[in-house]
């Protein structure tokens, strides 16, 4: 009897149709968001052969600025990728295809928190690296600051575990790094499948209440741990940084997991 929740081969099948369909609508979008630095850098080149008579581009923070504001258009951007689900034509035609609702839900996932991630952090670093690497004027590429800033950072946890025998260590802060890019990510992506209309503009009412809530109970919470931390006791101290990791890391993991348990409640119950 076939497999009527997920099949291997089926999911194969229609993930690569999947895949099709995002390199066609969606990928060079992606890839365009993350090659935002190359046009700010021929403006920044331009401005100043025009007004300063020199050839420089722009410096390390500015880059950086850029960066940030590129990937929260992506962020934006998630709210049209799978958004046409909720256009009765084009929504109806993908209930209709020959997949179960598991096998789309997993497809979609890797597709917004693997594809094209990867593909804008490709684009948005190979045009960096090859920007200094042609022109002296920008200065260092932002993958050597952040490996740089990493290791410092590295190096400076190592000498205060040694100095005051603490066991801290940087695995919890990558984890929290990834699991807040995936909520943020996720977040767009269900509020793009939820809403016909407005999509963003429902996507940041809802944000704001959730930040008005979030921000009562960590007030408390944060006050409790300053408190605590105030005591002279090394071992208090890092006992509290750990748990501050462990609670943040907590409520990324729980907000990322409500996330993908909606996307799949509002896949399963998709009509037209």
């Amino acid at each position: 009897m076939k497999n009527e929740i997920f099949s291997g081969q089926r999911f194969w099948t229609y993930f690569k149709y999947d895949l099709v369909q995002m390199w066609r609508n969606h990928v060079k979008a992606a890839v365009g968001i993350g090659l935002a630095g190359l046009i700010v850098y021929f403006v920044v080149v331009l401005f100043n052969l025009t007004f300063n008579g020199t050839w420089q581009g722009p410096g390390i923070t500015g880059r950086f600025f850029t960066f940030f504001l590129a990937s929260f258009a992506l962020e934006l951007y998630y709210t049209r990728i799978y958004g046409y689900l909720t256009d009765k034509r084009k929504g109806s035609a993908w209930l209709m295809m020959p997949a179960s609702t598991v096998e789309k839900w997993v497809s979609m996932l890797i597709m917004a928190c693997i594809v094209l991630p990867v593909l804008f952090f490709l684009a948005s670093f190979l045009v960096d690296g090859v920007l200094c690497a042609l022109d002296p004027t920008v200065g260092k590429s932002m993958v050597s600051v952040l490996a740089g800033g990493w290791q410092s950072f590295v190096s400076a946890l190592t000498d205060v575990n040694d100095e005051y025998t603490l066991t801290l260590n940087v695995a919890p802060l990558g984890w929290g790094i990834l699991l807040s890019t995936w909520a943020n990510l996720l977040y767009f992506l269900l509020c793009g499948i939820c809403f016909k209309r407005n999509k963003i503009l429902g996507a940041f009412a809802i944000a704001f209440g959730l930040s008005i809530l979030s921000s009562i109970f960590m007030s408390s919470f944060s006050l409790s741990l300053v408190e605590d931390m105030q005591a002279d006791n090394i071992a208090m101290a890092e006992a509290n940084i750990n748990r501050i990791m462990v609670w943040a890391n907590a409520l990324s993991a729980v907000f990322a997991a409500a996330l993908v348990g909606g996307i799949f409640w509002r896949l399963k119950t998709l009509k037209h």
